[in-house]
């Protein structure tokens, strides 16, 4: 995930003319902010903004990271532990053995209440919940920006008119170089914390489900390891890697009014987190892998805002699915796609995961 909360792909409407591949030559692109620029208007079917700081350049994009970072720093984000485990118990008690599908009924609510207790915004899960995976699809099938859009709308003129103590309040007064954000930043902002953060790690989530069910020998090693937790999280993330790819553009778009169709460049982390030169055995999971230089949180001064967000939950959560006492295995009936070639055992998406109860 580059530069992402929680990870977002930067979707455009025009192919990437090019494709950097490789653990090296991935990290190499994005820490080069010269000659591989976040400065373009990404998602442009479903938004005529830029999200930010996703879609802006040093040196004004560490002016927006550093006026957000306070919100997603670890000692913030681990004050909220304790609400992220009483919230992961009562999914694993109530929802886990019920036979539902873990992907809608698990996963998404758990990571949206979660997002509710960040941004101390309890009364939005319920909608947050009912657009699904991705915000851009929240309407149905057909990509689409409006539902996020009103949503946007209407929590800015909540938090201009009528401020609480929430996230909204505090960043539509956020101020860059004496000046307060506007309604288009804020929008950027808010669209990046709200669309990030749900598929990629529901997608963790439920391959910790998925990965644990099929490997009960893990689950008891970590049972017996807790100390090994964060490790298993960092090999889940590059295993899985829930943003397999960022673009990026050779022409900065904000620089020049005529601009090329090949700019785009796509920096796959997908073959960074699977390049067999840095990983041993890398289309194995491995939980007791020692070094893990993964870049499924990005690399250089785009690195993912949220991943202390991203480690903190899935821990709270693992740790309490190991103190449940809870034992489980996945049914033929869940709908996973894969990969292929050498990655035919990576999960690519998770479309519904059934577990039945031992």
């Amino acid at each position: 995930m580059a530069e992402t909360f929680l990870g977002i792909t930067n979707a455009v409407n025009v192919p990437a003319s090019h494709e950097i591949t490789g653990h090296k030559s991935v990290r190499e692109a994005l820490r080069n902010t010269e000659k591989y620029s976040s400065d373009l208007q990404g998602d442009a079917d479903v938004r005529d903004y830029r999200q930010i700081p996703l879609e802006v350049d040093p040196p004004r994009h560490h002016l927006y990271r550093a006026a957000l970072a306070p919100y997603f720093v670890k000692p913030t984000i681990e004050k909220m532990a304790p609400d992220f485990r009483k919230n992961s118990q009562e999914f694993i008690d109530q929802v886990l053995p019920s036979g539902t599908d873990i992907v809608s009924s698990f996963a998404l609510p758990l990571v949206m209440r979660n997002l509710g207790v960040i941004y101390n915004r309890p009364q939005d899960v319920a909608e947050w919940i009912s657009w699904g995976t991705s915000a851009w699809t929240a309407g149905g099938p057909e990509r689409n920006g409006d539902i996020l859009h009103r949503h946007l709308d209407a929590i800015y003129e909540e938090a201009i008119k009528n401020p609480k103590k929430d996230i909204w309040s505090e960043i539509a007064r956020l101020e860059i170089e004496g000046r307060v954000i506007t309604h288009d930043e804020f929008r950027g902002i808010a669209s990046v914390i709200l669309a990030g953060g749900r598929d990629t790690v529901v997608k963790l989530i439920t391959g910790a489900i998925w990965h644990f069910g099929r490997n009960p020998d893990d689950f008891e090693y970590l049972r017996q390891n807790p100390d090994r937790i964060d490790a298993a999280i960092q090999e889940l993330l590059r295993f899985l890697t829930p943003n397999p790819a960022m673009v990026r553009s050779t022409v900065p778009e904000s620089t020049v009014k005529e601009l090329p169709d090949d700019r785009y460049v796509q920096i796959s982390f997908l073959s960074g987190n699977f390049d067999e030169t840095v990983f041993e055995k890398p289309f194995e999971l491995n939980i007791r892998r020692e070094r893990n230089p993964h870049v499924s949180f990005g690399f250089g001064p785009h690195t993912c805002i949220g991943n202390h967000v991203t480690e903190i939950e899935a821990r709270v959560f693992i740790q309490t699915l190991l103190d449940s006492g809870i034992r489980w295995e996945i049914s033929d009936s869940s709908k996973i796609h894969f990969y292929s070639g050498p990655m035919a055992s990576v999960p690519a998406e998770f479309e519904s995961l059934f577990v039945r109860i031992r």
